[in-house]
């Protein structure tokens, strides 16, 4: 596997401290982590965000990387931002949307992009809604990232179709709009952070999940699937954030290096250049790759639409995002 870039999973958490020991000369000290394994290219692209903002900085700046979940589960970490224990974090978006902003599960909404160029239009131009939002919750927007493409990786079959999935135990996200999904299939939704699928999987307790080609590897739950469905029914985003109470407190000549978004494109495309590739080492690891046809795709979507009017009338907030959402995939396709 390359070791440029492995999106999605990112978790970022940072704390600002009083000044750092002399020996470094650093008047902030930020703590970084990310439930991306240590040596993966997710946690390589980090690095590279790490090397720039002490560069830019000219040392005021000092990330201390925590990795592989050691400060928490995604929706662990989204809670201490918001109390200010840790200030930048990197992620889902569903983890961010799960307690916090529950608008903006928009975006885990199933068959709702058709390609990357649109979800990349769509995701740009409802960027200043995103960060007022965000604004409102006591978060700072700093950048978009990519998880990418679902997919269902299951034990016992390959999942081609609605009917395919009822009856399975699927572990859920920590988001309504996953368990809805699940369910308009006939499948049980169990939530479950990240650290306890592989051995939910190795132990029956579930019998698949729905996550990206890449972060099913980094995470290892390849190795406790036998069948993977290409199925494309969720484009994840992922973002950074800050603590708008931590980043406030910031100089401006601080507030702009680390509310960069330099690495946004180069952490979108690295992602997609893997995926072709972690495709094919599930195949040379004996996991059978399905690729549904259009027709089983519209099936799904057909069978899953009524989840997106669920999440619209659920709150006015969710119907004002959604209906930015429309209008951008209106616009993209004129």
């Amino acid at each position: 596997m390359r070791s440029a870039l492995f999106s999605s999973l990112l978790t970022v958490a940072v704390a600002a401290t009083a000044a750092a020991p002399a020996a470094a000369q650093a008047k902030y000290t930020i703590e970084t982590g990310s439930v991306a394994p240590e040596g993966t290219p997710w946690a390589e692209w980090l690095v590279g965000v790490k090397k720039r903002i002490e560069k830019d900085s000219a040392g005021d700046i000092k990330l201390k990387m925590f990795l592989a979940s050691r400060r928490g589960g995604e929706k662990e970490m989204v809670e201490e931002l918001k109390k200010g224990r840790l200030q930048l974090f990197g992620g889902s978006v569903g983890a961010v949307a799960s307690k916090y902003a529950p608008e903006l599960n928009v975006f885990e909404l199933p068959f709702l992009f058709e390609s990357d160029a649109e979800a990349d239009f769509v995701l740009n131009e409802v960027r200043a809604d995103v960060s007022a939002l965000l604004a409102k919750r006591g978060f700072t927007f700093v950048m978009w990232s990519e998880n990418g493409w679902h997919g269902y990786g299951t034990k016992n079959k390959c999942v081609k179709t609605p009917a395919d999935m009822k009856g399975l135990k699927m572990r859920s996200q920590e988001s309504m709009i996953h368990a809805e999904t699940y369910k308009s299939y006939g499948a049980s939704p169990e939530e479950m952070p990240v650290p306890e699928v592989l051995h939910s999987l190795q132990t029956g307790v579930v019998d698949g999940f729905s996550n990206t080609p890449l972060f099913s590897q980094a995470v290892s739950w390849h190795t406790g699937i036998k069948h993977y469905a290409y199925t494309k029914h969720i484009y994840q985003p992922a973002l950074i954030i800050a603590s708008k109470k931590w980043f406030d407190t910031l100089p401006a000549n601080i507030q702009k290096i680390v509310g960069s978004n330099k690495e946004e494109k180069s952490g979108i495309d690295g992602v997609r250049s893997l995926t072709p590739l972690l495709l094919e080492n599930f195949k040379a690891s004996g996991i059978e790759v399905c690729t549904p046809s259009a027709a089983e795709r519209k099936a799904f979507a057909d069978a899953s639409r009524a989840v997106w009017d669920k999440f619209k009338n659920q709150s006015a907030g969710n119907k004002k995002i959604f209906n930015a959402v429309m209008a951008a995939k209106k616009k993209f396709k004129k």
